[in-house]
């Protein structure tokens, strides 16, 4: 059996890939903070009090970055750890 080898995708393909990804990303939280510049109710734990809404929007897109980059990190470290 003749097997051929597949060339695997680029790292200046996927680097790109990850950039533009990431500005659309970027453009779509800007697009949705410009339009959502009111005054909203916040009460989490002990904060409580109105902020605006483009707050609110960062803090979440803050925290869901970290989150996702500390549970990349814990899932890299177990499988190093493994293998």
């Amino acid at each position: 059996m003749n097997e051929e080898a597949v060339p695997e995708e680029s790292t200046e393909s996927t680097g790109l890939a990850t950039v533009v990804s990431a500005a659309v990303v970027a453009i779509a939280l800007i697009a949705f903070i410009v339009q959502n510049r009111s005054d909203t109710e916040v009460s989490w734990l002990f904060i409580d009090g109105t902020w605006p809404l483009w707050v609110v929007i960062v803090i979440a897109a803050v925290a869901g970055a970290v989150l996702s980059e500390v549970v990349g990190w814990m899932l890299r470290r177990r499988r190093r750890n493994r293998g």
